[in-house]
């Protein structure tokens, strides 16, 4: 605490000095060309006053800028009337106001002003939502949590820009730096936990209301991103988000009605049917991206036929396949498992590179032979299915 006041008592009395050596009386009266130059001096020197501490890792907090920026405003003020209502030619007074003006408009409206007022952004916006989710989270208050990432991804989204306006490389990195980069980091972490909780919202609403099987295709949603929870291993708070997904599972059991006899059947058909949704949509999605390449479309379940462009390449075999195809296969269906592996790791990858028939360099090479690939996916529940993909 006594470190931090130090430090703002020396650039308050750095300014303090500044403020001084604007006063008319050190402007002096001997000419207006004296006068002119004095303030253009001085306005010139008006971002040193956040980006001198900037380069010595400090960010100039805005309430000790505003005694300089309130100076000099008065002083350019009191100059440019000076010159409006001076002697000199029309002329003369026009080349004198646009000299005053171009250094005003650099230094203060496009530095120092823009600077205070990202400052102040920062401080007033981002900084309070972070420490109600700090808070919110060490207490496992989702619901807080939930409305406060709200708020930061709309700063984010669409105000954030006000942190870019300023000249000055070192303090705008600085700022970035301090506070806007906590803040993507945050949204990034809560994204998915935001998103299971209220999943979990909407779950609990359809098992009140009666509708398991929408209860059911929800929960097989939150299941598929919890691979994508950090790690809840001194987490506690992704620690009590487990638990809840966990009375939700338990909610589901405890109201889903028996199977009929010899029905075993009907929770692989329940699954079945979720999975063929998830390939619909990862065929659409495929083509949205990747129709120049080739075109897609689900044939039967577990089955998907990709139709080769005539003029595909060889380069298409890596592009399609490897980050068009296999990643969104992956996610979009919600792979667990591919031939026993977890689904992106090195091991799984070769082995869906080793399905590759001898020969095949390119994609047009891939025309009428399939793959069958062994996965799990999770809608609900393991199922284990082999998946083909037949090139025509």
């Amino acid at each position: 605490m006594k470190k931090n006041l130090l430090k703002q008592t020396t650039i308050a009395a750095l300014l303090a000095s500044t403020v001084l050596s604007f006063s008319p009386v050190a402007m002096g009266a001997s000419s207006l060309d004296q006068s002119v130059n004095t303030v253009k001096s001085q306005l010139s020197k008006a971002t040193t006053h956040y980006v001198n501490p900037s380069l010595g890792g400090k960010l100039a907090p805005s309430s000790a800028l505003y005694p300089a920026l309130n100076t000099m405003k008065k002083n350019y003020q009191s100059v440019r009337k000076s010159v409006a209502s001076s002697k000199l030619s029309s002329s003369q007074k026009t080349a004198k106001l646009n000299e005053l003006d171009a250094v005003y408009n650099e230094k203060i409206s496009g530095g120092l002003v823009p600077y205070i007022d990202a400052y102040n952004y920062a401080t007033k916006y981002l900084v309070p939502i972070m420490k109600n989710i700090q808070v919110a989270q060490e207490r496992n208050d989702f619901a807080t949590v939930e409305k406060e990432y709200h708020k930061l991804s709309y700063q984010l989204k669409g105000r954030t820009a006000i942190l870019y306006r300023f000249s000055g490389k070192a303090a705008r990195d600085l700022l970035l730096q301090e506070y806007k980069k906590p803040a993507d980091a945050k949204r990034d972490e809560l994204m998915v936990p935001v998103t299971i909780y209220m999943s979990l919202l909407e779950i609990k609403d359809f098992i009140a209301d009666g509708k398991m099987t929408e209860a059911k295709a929800e929960f097989a949603e939150v299941e598929a991103l919890l691979t994508r929870l950090p790690s809840a291993t001194n987490n506690k708070f992704i620690s009590a988000l487990l638990d809840e997904v966990a009375k939700a599972k338990a909610a589901l059991g405890e109201t889903t009605t028996p199977p009929p006899t010899g029905g075993g059947d009907d929770t692989t058909q329940a699954q079945q049917q979720i999975l063929n949704g998830k390939v619909s949509t990862f065929v659409t999605l495929l083509n949205s991206t990747q129709s120049e390449v080739a075109t897609a479309a689900m044939t039967g379940n577990n089955s998907v036929t990709v139709t080769v462009k005539e003029d595909a390449v060889e380069a298409d075999y890596a592009s399609y396949l490897g980050e068009g195809f296999y990643t969104n296969f992956v996610k979009e269906l919600g792979v667990t498992a591919v031939n026993g592996l977890a689904p992106l790791s090195l091991g799984a990858v070769a082995y869906v590179e080793s399905l590759k028939p001898t020969g095949v360099n390119s994609l047009a090479d891939m025309k009428g032979k399939t793959i069958t690939i062994p996965v799990t996916v999770n809608n609900g529940s393991a199922l284990n299915v082999n998946f083909s993909v037949t090139f025509k």
